[in-house]
């Protein structure tokens, strides 16, 4: 008979030692001794004579295999290095393009339904990551949101070489950096696809501590403390949600985000609010806004805000009733993708250049009421 067993740590008796057999084949844990070994065995195979600690039965002959001990010359084993980070997602397709940014302290996973879709339509997709923005991509020296915004420019300015025409797109604070680089490269940006645009932190679930983040502008260390997210993070699908929640628990971040945001972070999407305002008459390429009602993080007013800012001559506001914040993994997504794909396919010319259309779609549902808290 023959069993695998593992020599303790602190086993000297001799070359068997003590054993100590856990719950296994051999029945409850038990201790007992080697009364002796047999010699010229071949390496790692050993036979003796084992009698259990209680002595109540008679001694059992056994074979134990070890394996040998690596030779001390041996070739360590090749090591494998993990990415530094999230890596952006680039889809060769067409000639026309879309440059999608994800949302602040999150990954191209939040897009990446939608540029696939995307990108089977034809369309050459790339949605970037950017140092110090992206979760998991630190930067190695300070940044902030003129940084990320002269970094989305320049993934634009990369892309562009490659294709005809270029739209430009993103969600929550990666629709903010879209808008950017559409005020920046007016005349090169074909199309402008923003996502639950987040001018304002505004939604149902925004927390009421939120007034307090002014204070961290006069005290800096303030800004190292982390936010927790929580739910419904964004997703009004509950499976979807459950299955987000378990990511976080167990990684630290999600297909929706990061688990938690620096207040650093948080002032510096602040400041590029304000960038962009400043920005937003500048853009002229057609815009598309696509914006949950029941957005927990930004209500539709930031995108009414943007629709009215716009120098755009077109400009369509679609308002999903069936989401929340994360619009490009939620329960419309399907209804999001097409929306974009109808939006960069229409011509975009109007019969008088100095009237602006704009046009806002919401379908009529039962509202949600998980945000009626008591």
């Amino acid at each position: 008979m023959e069993y695998t067993a593992v020599r303790d740590a602190d086993a000297d008796a001799s070359r068997f030692g003590e054993s100590r057999f856990g719950p296994s084949r051999f029945g409850p844990a038990r201790g007992g001794t080697w009364l002796n070994d047999r010699q010229g065995e071949a390496p790692g195979r050993h036979t003796g004579w084992y009698q259990p600690a209680n002595g109540e039965r008679p001694p059992t002959e056994l074979t134990v295999l070890r394996p040998s001990a690596p030779a001390a010359d041996a070739a360590p084993a090749a090591r494998v290095d993990k990415p530094a980070g999230p890596a952006a997602l680039h889809l060769p397709g067409g000639r026309h393009g879309v440059l999608l940014f994800h949302g602040l302290s999150s990954t191209p996973l939040e897009l990446q339904y939608l540029g696939r879709g995307l990108h089977r339509a034809g369309y050459t997709v790339r949605i970037a990551v950017i140092e110090g923005y992206s979760h998991g991509l630190p930067s190695a020296r300070p940044n902030g949101h003129r940084e990320w915004a002269q970094a989305a420019v320049a993934e634009f300015d990369r892309l562009r070489q490659q294709c005809d025409t270029l739209a430009v797109g993103g969600l929550c604070i990666g629709a903010l950096l879209s808008l950017a680089v559409a005020a920046q490269r007016a005349e090169a940006v074909s199309h402008v696809l923003a996502l639950s645009t987040t001018l304002h932190y505004d939604g149902w679930a925004a927390p009421r501590s939120r007034v307090l983040l002014p204070l961290a502008r006069l005290f800096p260390v303030l800004g190292r403390i982390a936010v927790r997210e929580r739910e419904p993070f964004g997703l009004k699908d509950e499976r979807l949600r459950a299955w987000v929640a378990a990511q976080m628990r167990e990684s630290g971040g999600s297909d929706a985000g990061a688990a938690v945001l620096r207040v650093r972070d948080l002032l510096q999407a602040q400041d590029l609010m304000g960038l962009v305002r400043q920005g937003m008459a500048r853009i002229v390429a057609p815009t598309l806004l696509l914006h949950a009602r029941e957005d927990e993080a930004a209500s539709p007013r930031s995108a009414f805000e943007v629709a009215s800012s716009v120098s755009a001559k077109r400009v369509h506001c679609v308002i999903l009733n069936d989401s929340y914040h994360m619009i490009s993994i939620d329960k419309e997504k399907a209804r999001v993708l097409s929306e974009m794909k109808d939006f960069l396919q229409a011509s975009g010319t109007t019969s008088d250049p100095g009237v602006k259309i704009t046009t806002t779609i919401a379908a009529a549902i039962q509202r949600s009421t998980e945000h009626v808290r008591a």
